[in-house]
This record gives structure tokens, C-alpha cells and sequence, in this order.
């Protein structure tokens, strides 16, 4: 069965097949779009986003440096095995110039004074994040020069996630989430070689995993695919995509995802959000607009591989919107030496009538303000295995998977930075 994804003119609402996306940074044959039905078409986007100015940065205090302070849930928390999400709301000091190892004091204002109530070292971000109940915070550097850096202050506050899963037990949760049925096809996607089944995912130790496996019914055939770089054959292959599309739609608010994603490549990981009834305008993203809040194309040989964000809607005629792009300075998020593969990290969208802001462990990287969608939204989240990739696929890698520790929605809310 072919999973179908409707579009609808200013005019007359008419059903069709959405058309892909291609990956930016990928070779011009790449089709990116995750939702069936999406037809390879030529976008121009950039191949690898130049790092960007530190999260809505503002002059400090002092003339030897500038810090923010941004008061965010708790969407911070690295680490290397599966956690409970935090409770304490948190706080990111952010600092120009970056000096990883300087340190950075966290202060609470109690009465008629400040005080100091935690200490972190500024890391390769110029950041340092902090635990933070309800009251009132401003961070400084702490230098022997005496011209310590201080920020702004920010009030945090208790935050309430109104849609949690940790995917305990061993079963995914059916009044939550549902297996998308897509189908092999060579045209639209074209993903000819792989269809959606959820023999390629399973939950298991408090984690999601989202694979790709062989196909039991056809382990005695090869699948033949074309792609614009010529001919390749592969294995007929089950990839995994789930999504609270029957259940639960989302609206502005920051959405977050802690995720270790896969190192084989030949496969992509993402987690995304779809329209209702995966329905698009022609020209108007604040209709709908298919946002790639993260994507990761496994391991390059470079040591470069990072993580991808997008936003995408269509224009008449299937023309694919494309914005965003990899972001190369997401990689300040790693521990030293480590790769993607290695760790989790929280991915992140903060998602309001105005922006887009994309943050890993709280830190931002990328912040979008066109084709912003004002429509209710569902969560995805999936490993895909496009055409394009097939030819990086090797028989060792099926084994891999990504791993998705929880997931947390805070509808209506938005973080606070220090002025």
C-alpha cells in the first residue's frame, strides 16, 4: 500500500504525492524528503553552514568580553548511556570571546545581594550550562585579570512538559505513536529498494531503536536502482518510521528529542515534524512545513560528519522550499575526541509564530525566521534509507541503530535571555 501525503492549491484542494527534499551538502542526486510520496526535484541550498554568531548575544557588562544568559526547560543533557529526563529547569551562559577552561560562576539573587551558587568551565562553545529552580540568575566568568564578563539576568521558572515518552518497558506505545506504511518506489522518494515495517525497530533497556533491516520475504533477490550517478543493486531492506500522527498534534512551543544516532551510513536518522494530515499549501509555509529539527547521514571519513536542521514547504508545481542546511559547529556539543555515535545529546526546536531557534544541549546553532508554519504539527521520528545512500550500505551495518532515550513536548513555551 502506498502511503499517500495530500497538497492542497489557494484554490481547489486536490490530492497528490508530495515531492522530495534533497540533503544539503549532499551530492545534487541526494533526495532528502522523508514523508512517502515526495519526487526528486533540484534545490539550492548551502552545503555546510558557517558557524553563526553565539545565541542572541548582547553587550555585558564589562568592555573585555560580552555573555548572555538564556533560561531554557531542562533540554540539557549529554552523557553516554540512557538517563531519566532532568526535573530542574536550566540556564545557558554563553560568552564571546570563547576561552574553553575559564570558568564561570553562576549567581542567584537572594534579598538585597548576589550569590554565588554553582561553578562550571566555559567549554569549546563559550557555554556553560546550569541546574536552575525558580528565582533570579546572572552568570559572570571568573578570571585572575579581574575583568570577569558578567551577563544580564534572567528569571527561571518551573516548566511542565505537556507530552512526555521515555519508552519504558518493551513495546512502544500504541495510543501514542503508529508505524507509517511507506512503500518501495522508485519515483517519488525514491527509496526503490526499502518499505516501513516495524520488524526495524524495537524498544528495549528504556531506549527507542530505529534501524534497518533485511527484508525476511525477499532475502533471495536483489533490488535494482537507478540514481542520477548511474545503476547499483542492493538487498530489499525494512526501515523504521514512527510518528504521533493518529494520536497527538503539536503547536509553537520547544520540542526535544535526546538521541544517539547511528554511525553506519547508507541510512539517515531524524527526528521531524509533519502537518496534519501531512497536508501542504501550494506557497504558503504557515499552512504547514515539513522541519527537520535533526538529521545525521552516519559517519564520514573525515572525522566531519555532523548533524543537519531544514525547513521545507512547496511552491506550485512541487518546487521544493528549502532552508537550512549541516552545521559543522554543531560538533562543539561532542566531549573531546568523541563522535556523534558515541553520546547522547538532546536536539532541539524552539518553535514560535516569528523563528525557528535549533539547539543541541541547549546551545544554539541555527535560527531560522522564514517559512515559518502557524499550522498543528506531528512528530516523527525515523531511519530512513534513501536510494541515494544504498551505494554506502554494507551487510556489517544493519545491526546498527539509532537510539532515541525520550522525547518531551512544552506547548506555548519560549525561553528568556538575559538583557
Amino acid at each position: 500500500m502506498r502511503a499517500f501525503i495530500t497538497r492542497t492549491s489557494l484554490l481547489v484542494a486536490t490530492p497528490a504525492l508530495v515531492l522530495p527534499l534533497l540533503l544539503a551538502a549532499a551530492p545534487a542526486h541526494a533526495a532528502e524528503g522523508h514523508a512517502a510520496g515526495k519526487a526528486t526535484t533540484a534545490v539550492s541550498v548551502p552545503t555546510l553552514a558557517k558557524p553563526r554568531a553565539k545565541q542572541g548575544s548582547l553587550p555585558s557588562r564589562r568592555t573585555d568580553g560580552r555573555g548572555t544568559l538564556v533560561a531554557l526547560p531542562p533540554i540539557v543533557q549529554p552523557g553516554t548511556t540512557p538517563a531519566a529526563p532532568p526535573s530542574t529547569s536550566q540556564v545557558v551562559a554563553t560568552f564571546e570571546p570563547v576561552r574553553p577552561g575559564q570558568a564561570v560562576v553562576l549567581e542567584r539573587r537572594l534579598g538585597d545581594g548576589w550569590h554565588k551558587v554553582a561553578r562550571r568551565l566555559e567549554d569549546t562553545w563559550g557555554s556553560a550550562a546550569f541546574a536552575a529552580p525558580p528565582g533570579t540568575y546572572r552568570a559572570r566568568t571568573e578570571t585572575s585579570r579581574g575583568r570577569d564578563v558578567v551577563t544580564g539576568r534572567v528569571v527561571s521558572q518551573d516548566w511542565v512538559p505537556t507530552f512526555e515518552d521515555t519508552f519504558s518497558g518493551t513495546t512502544l506505545d500504541s495510543s501514542v505513536w503508529n508505524d507509517q506504511p511507506r512503500a518501495r518506489e522508485s519515483v517519488w522518494a525514491p527509496r526503490t529498494c526499502a518499505r516501513t515495517d516495524p520488524a526495524a525497530r524495537r524498544v528495549e533497556g528504556g531506549v527507542l531503536h530505529l534501524g534497518v533491516v533485511l527484508d525476511p520475504e525477499l532475502l533471495d533477490q536483489r533490488c535494482h536502482y537507478t540514481t542520477d550517478e548511474g545503476a547499483g543493486e542492493q538487498s530489499f531492506l525494512l526501515t523504521s518510521q514512527v510518528a504521533t500522527e493518529k494520536a497527538r498534534l503539536f503547536g509553537h512551543g520547544i520540542l526535544a528529542a535526546r538521541m544517539k544516532p547511528q554511525q553506519a551510513k547508507g541510512m539517515h536518522s531524524s527526528f521531524w515534524l509533519l502537518p496534519q494530515d501531512t497536508s501542504f499549501t501550494d506557497g504558503d509555509p504557515s499552512a504547514g512545513t515539513e522541519i527537520d529539527v535533526m538529521e545525521f547521514f552516519g559517519s564520514s571519513p573525515n572525522g566531519r560528519d555532523t548533524i543537519g536542521s531544514f525547513v521545507t514547504y512547496y511552491e506550485s508545481g512541487w518546487s521544493a522550499v528549502k532552508r537550512g542546511a549541516l552545521f559543522g559547529d554543531a560538533r562543539r556539543a561532542l566531549s573531546d575526541g568523541a563522535r556523534w555515535w558515541e553520546e547522547f545529546h538532546v536536539f532541539s526546536v524552539e518553535w514560535t509564530p516569528e523563528e525557528y531557534i535549533f539547539r543541541v544541549d541547549g546551545r544554539e546553532y541555527h535560527r531560522e525566521t522564514e517559512s515559518v508554519s502557524l499550522a498543528q504539527q506531528y512528530l516523527v521520528l525515523s531511519m530512513l534509507a534513501s536510494d541515494h545512500e544504498l551505494d554506502d550500505l554494507t551487510p556489517d551495518e544493519l545491526d546498527d541503530t539509532a537510539q532515541v532515550d525520550w522525547v518531551r513536548v512544552y506547548n506555548n513555551a519560549t525561553s528568556t535571555t538575559s538583557r
